[in-house]
């Protein structure tokens, strides 16, 4: 769509030439469904590695949900560059200590994010919920804030 532009101030005397034309395009957009479709399931695929091959004892459903879980365990040890922690003040020497350094730590977590099931687990029975670090209820807490939480109560 062409749009007349004038040269000049004022407006235009009626038998004026417009000096250039401003285009304008309207266009229309479609979905094609079926295309958006296709790729959203082309997106959602991913591959899985396991050595448990028998689908009685882990199927495809708990495979991939155990999976997608792994990223609470990935979170956990976040903790270990928070400088709270200390571990960069931590010095070993032989590799059997940083062996069993890392034991204990993976330990650690271990029962850090058993406590953290358990509290969210019994949280969820129960139906009751406990203040986060804003202050605001919240039925899946992480342990930090929640020993946090039972030592100021």
């Amino acid at each position: 769509m062409a749009h007349p532009h004038h040269a000049g101030k004022r407006r235009p005397r009626k038998d004026a030439r417009p000096a250039t034309h401003h285009w304008q395009i309207v266009a229309t957009a479609t979905v094609k469904q079926e295309r958006v479709d296709e790729e959203a399931l082309r997106k959602a695929c991913f591959i899985v590695g396991t050595n448990v091959l028998d689908t009685a004892v882990l199927s495809d459903h708990a495979l991939v949900t155990t999976y997608k879980e792994q990223g609470g365990v990935e979170r956990g040890f976040r903790f270990l560059k928070d400088p709270l922690f200390l571990a960069s003040s931590v010095f070993v020497k032989k590799p059997e200590r940083l062996i069993a350094l890392s034991l204990i730590m993976v330990l650690c977590l271990l029962v850090y994010r058993l406590a953290e099931y358990r509290l969210r687990t019994r949280l969820a029975e129960t139906g009751q919920t406990i203040p986060d670090q804003v202050h605001k209820p919240t039925a899946r807490p992480t342990m930090r804030f929640s020993c946090f939480n039972v030592l100021k109560a």
